[in-house]
Parts: structure tokens; sequence; C-alpha cells
């Protein structure tokens, strides 16, 4: 749950809009539940199938340590 990305959201909710569009010019009422599901799943960020698996995509920098470069002094 909430593990989707940004761009993700935004194709889904225009994904909702597309299937709400159609199912009122078509009169098909059966696709709006379908287009409320889409814009559930777009809210609450859930995935369908395997989840990405998290393979260091994060890059992690050390900051050194203030003891070893001394303190900074005002001015």
């Amino acid at each position: 749950m909430f593990n989707l990305s940004i761009h993700n959201t935004v194709w889904r909710f225009y994904l909702m809009m597309a299937i709400a569009i159609v199912a009122v010019y078509t009169h098909q009422v059966w696709l709006i539940p379908v287009a409320m599901l889409v814009a559930v799943s777009a809210i609450l960020g859930y995935q369908i199938g395997t989840p990405a698996a998290k393979s260091g995509d994060g890059k992690i920098i050390e900051l050194p340590d203030r003891e070893r470069r001394g303190q900074r002094k005002a001015g």
C-alpha cells in the first residue's frame, strides 16, 4: 500500500478519467464502478503483481565527521 511512484499515480488518474468519459458518452453505466476502482487504487497506491525489488536505488552518501575536520567558526 502507498508504494506507487508519482508518474504511475498520474497515469492511473488519466486512465480513470478516460474510463469515466467513455462510460458517460457511451451510456455504459457498468464502467463507472471500474473507474471508481481505478481511482481508489491510484489514491491508495495499490500495485498489482509482484512488488518491485528494492535493489539499492537510493544513493547513500556518507558525510564527514565534524571531529575529523574540526569545528567551524562563525564569521
